[in-house]
């Protein structure tokens, strides 16, 4: 079975949806949409960086720069987006991280919680060989990368980035298969950078 490549562009949309303290910030992790919480998890990858950024998510950003925590926002900065997490594991850890300490401490400035809407575009590009998929690797849009191996995981509750699954079920290919899956997305900070731990990967086993 082929391989086809899809793309995600992520529209935002602004809600009323607005912390001023720990506790509040606390209240809207628990609350907010899927979306709006992917959107703070791992918009930091799909933006272009030019230097890496010194926390990892927009809620350790606000608590280090913000409220001045930078053990905590350490700690925020530390949440695992490896696989099986799905957005609503990402959610729990958070919310693990932040109940002991939310108090009332405030930040300079406010949070302010950004929604998304992701929409889903087919790009000309198909793998029908082993061969095919590491040369398009290499070439397909960056967040095309972000949406198989990201997005589809993450936010729509997959399991497995679709990469993974390809290989494993075509090809038999378990240990390439289990190598990417131990690739954390939140751990780097832009597309490029995880384009290129996958392509490292996968030319480790397949060349």
């Amino acid at each position: 079975m082929s391989f086809k490549f899809y793309t995600a562009y992520y529209v935002s949309t602004y809600s009323r949806r607005r912390a001023r303290t720990l506790r509040e910030l606390l209240d809207g992790i628990k609350t907010v949409d899927r979306n709006t919480l992917f959107h703070h998890l791992f918009h930091t990858i799909r933006a272009k960086h030019l230097l890496p950024p010194r926390y990892t998510n927009d809620f350790a950003r606000w608590v280090g720069e913000e409220v001045g925590d930078e053990e905590l926002a350490a700690s925020l900065s530390d949440v695992s987006g490896a696989e099986p997490a799905t957005i609503e594991d990402i959610r729990q850890e958070l919310v693990s991280i932040l109940e002991p300490v939310a108090d009332e401490r405030r930040g300079r400035s406010e949070f302010v919680f950004v929604g998304m809407e992701p929409v889903v575009v087919e790009t000309k590009y198909v793998a029908h060989t082993l061969a095919d998929f590491l040369d398009l690797i290499e070439m397909v849009p960056g967040e095309s990368i972000i949406y198989h191996f990201v997005t589809r995981r993450i936010l729509e509750g997959v399991g497995r980035n679709d990469f993974s699954i390809w290989l494993e079920k075509n090809f038999g290919l378990t240990e390439v298969a289990d190598a990417l899956s131990r690739i954390d997305p939140l751990m780097y900070n832009s597309e490029e950078a995880l384009r290129e731990s996958i392509l490292t990967t996968l030319k480790r086993w397949l060349l």
